[in-house]
């Protein structure tokens, strides 16, 4: 029986002698998909295998993935990556931190870090592992189940060099097709000597062309449409979506209008300060409108820039909140962040 330890041993620095060959990925049909992918700074470069096949030599954690006719797509040295893209002849030069490889296939790709493998709990074997062949070599078939909620991988991992040869995932498939053996690569094969683009100018570039294409848009628009600032009543309901209360406070309360798009408070009236919050809608910080009764404090807020809560939509809803009741002065706001 095949311990799980020992095929670590064997995949965690990646294949353990070169080895060469031409893969493919299938791509699972799941219609359309949210991709959540965070990153801070510097936009991550991404690679991933296409539809068609692609050559990929593999030497430990060094990578270099290219098409058949021989065009580079990726290169890895275990330090620094290098990622072409089709409207640049010069790849961007990063890392792979920054660099995001996606399902089917990754693991064909790239070698995980020992990290991933060793934090307990994550990726274990559900089912003993299978010995079986694979394009005349054999393998170790392993099904895993990442994390407590994760989807199962099954990986097909050569026996003599830790290669894995097949992955498959809910995202697809990825396998060789064929692979060889050779007995020495040359270490150029894993290195770009060539021009680059740094990351970190890339991400300037892209954000000093995204800017100009914005100056462009609007000087467009002021052109051909106008050039007058744009108002007009609109009408608001002020109805809540949401309201919620504080027990030790019977009175008051903080209501949601307009699906979150504006806020509504009352308190008992008070001649201390009342802290509200500002940043909670995307115009921050929204400018808050307070006025008190004889019995209460109210507030209002309306999340559609400043000015959008004119005095004759406020002498409106005062006389729809309290009829009869006079407005006779504004409490002391103290806005905060929340």
């Amino acid at each position: 029986m095949t311990h799980w330890v020992e095929v670590l041993l064997k995949i965690v620095d990646g294949p353990q002698r070169p080895v060469i060959g031409v893969a493919r990925a299938t791509h699972a049909d799941l219609g359309p998909r949210v991709v959540y992918d965070g990153h801070h700074g510097i936009v991550p470069s991404y690679v991933g295998f296409g539809l068609g096949e692609v050559r990929l030599f593999r030497s430990g954690r060094k990578t270099r993935m290219e098409s058949l006719d021989g065009k580079p797509l990726f290169i890895a040295d275990g330090q620094k990556c290098w990622v072409f893209q089709a409207s640049h002849e010069d790849p961007i030069e990063t890392n792979e931190l920054n660099t995001r490889i996606h399902d089917p296939g990754r693991e064909l790709i790239v070698s995980r870090p020992v990290e991933h493998w060793a934090r307990p709990g994550l990726t274990r074997p559900t089912l003993p592992i299978e010995e079986v062949e694979f394009i005349g070599r054999r393998c170790w078939k392993v099904k895993l189940k990442t994390g407590s909620e994760g989807s199962p991988t099954v990986l097909t991992v050569d026996t003599e060099t830790g290669t894995v040869l097949k992955q498959e995932s809910e995202e697809g498939s990825a396998e060789y097709v064929d692979c060889a053996l050779p007995e020495k690569v040359s270490d150029s094969t894993f290195v770009w000597s060539g021009p680059v683009r740094m990351a970190h100018n890339v991400f300037a570039e892209d954000r000093a062309r995204s800017i100009e294409q914005s100056k462009s848009n609007m000087q467009w628009f002021h052109d051909n449409v106008s050039a007058l600032r744009i108002q007009a009543n609109v009408l608001v309901d002020f109805t809540p979506t949401e309201v919620r209360r504080d027990p030790e406070h019977p009175e008051s309360f903080e209501a949601d209008f307009e699906k979150g798009a504006g806020r509504l408070w009352r308190r008992a009236r008070s001649a201390e300060d009342w802290l509200l919050p500002v940043n909670w809608t995307r115009h921050y910080p929204t400018p808050i409108r307070a006025w008190s009764t004889h019995e209460f404090d109210w507030a209002c807020a309306l999340g559609l820039g400043p000015g959008s809560l004119t005095d004759a939509t406020l002498a409106q809803l005062q006389d729809t909140l309290h009829p009869g009741q006079d407005v006779i002065g504004i409490p002391p706001l103290n806005p905060r962040s929340r």
